[in-house]
């Protein structure tokens, strides 16, 4: 049976990794106190943690989530500094961890199920045909427009603008 340490204070809000702070539960208990966190104080951490655990969503799609409202608005003071404190934590979490066979399994699974929705992925092209000029790379394009990787491709995606992923073309 697999089980996992809970915070009995969620990190989020400050809990600490202290022995007394921790609770083995198996993965549908810890879904359920995830669950009940959340119908309790409505923090959005808890609601992803709880989606993840019982399977409602993927990891892949709880990391845009969490991202997604990690990022809304504009930090400033406290909620900055929780956002740095957070970083840090979640990064001392992991360092040095090594993940259990069934772990890595699922997110391979998981990346794989993300990854085939997307076919055209433009950092794989190396031509590309922008309002009917060529240009030579990915890089050439991000240089010429002053734009990031993701702004090329949402413009490549987007009806809008005149850009077309060329096909892969030899030197």
């Amino acid at each position: 049976m697999i089980t996992h340490k809970h915070h009995i204070i969620p990190k989020h809000i400050g809990g600490t990794n202290d022995p007394s702070n921790l609770i083995e539960l198996t993965i549908p208990e810890h879904a359920e106190v995830h669950r009940k966190l959340y119908e309790k104080h409505g923090r959005w951490q808890d609601r992803i943690a709880w989606k993840t655990l019982s399977g409602s969503i993927s990891f892949a799609e709880a990391t845009r989530q969490a991202q997604s409202m990690a990022n809304s608005g504009k930090k400033t003071g406290r909620r900055l500094e929780a956002t740095i404190e957070n970083a840090i934590k979640g990064t001392e979490t992991w360092t040095g961890s090594n993940h259990t066979e069934e772990s890595k399994k699922r997110m391979s699974k998981s990346n794989k199920e993300y990854w085939s929705k997307m076919k055209d992925r433009p950092w794989q092209k190396k031509t590309y045909i922008i309002e009917g000029k060529e240009y030579l790379g990915l890089e050439s394009v991000i240089e010429t427009f002053g734009c990031t990787m993701p702004t090329v491709y949402n413009r490549i995606k987007n009806p809008k603008f005149d850009w077309k992923a060329g096909s892969f073309k030899n030197g």
